[in-house]
């Protein structure tokens, strides 16, 4: 009985990870591209911002996605975060940066390390 709980408890969650896993990726895009006007930003600043943000997408998508290949992942992950940095030239008031590039690609590798040790740590019980 308690192994049929176990699987039954992980179909639910890649299913609500999976369900949330897209939002999230969208989200990144319209906070990303959003006008520089009517982005409100924490006191955490930018950087932590990008980091933050993209650890827990990469976090969700990775749970939904990971064990289909977390170095796939981690490339397309980084791959959109670059191509989001640079569109935001084309958002008024947004300016693109190599630093908060380099940030969200921190999130990503933070939000799957996070997931492997996860994972890892639910093996070994």
């Amino acid at each position: 009985m308690q192994l049929a709980l176990s699987l039954r408890s992980v179909l639910i969650l890649k299913t609500m990870s999976r369900s949330a896993a897209w939002p999230c990726i969208g989200l990144l895009a319209v906070l990303s591209l959003m006008p520089g006007e009517q982005l409100t930003r924490t006191s955490l600043g930018g950087c932590a911002e990008h980091a933050i943000a993209y650890a827990g997408a990469a976090f969700i998508t990775a749970l939904a996605y990971g064990r289909q290949g977390l170095a796939r992942l981690i490339f397309l992950f980084t791959a959109y975060a670059g191509l989001l940095e640079f569109l935001q030239r084309y958002s008024p008031g947004r300016t693109s940066s190599v630093g908060d590039f380099l940030y969200s690609a921190a999130g990503i590798l933070i939000g799957c390390g996070v997931w492997r040790i996860a994972i890892y740590a639910s093996t070994k019980r």
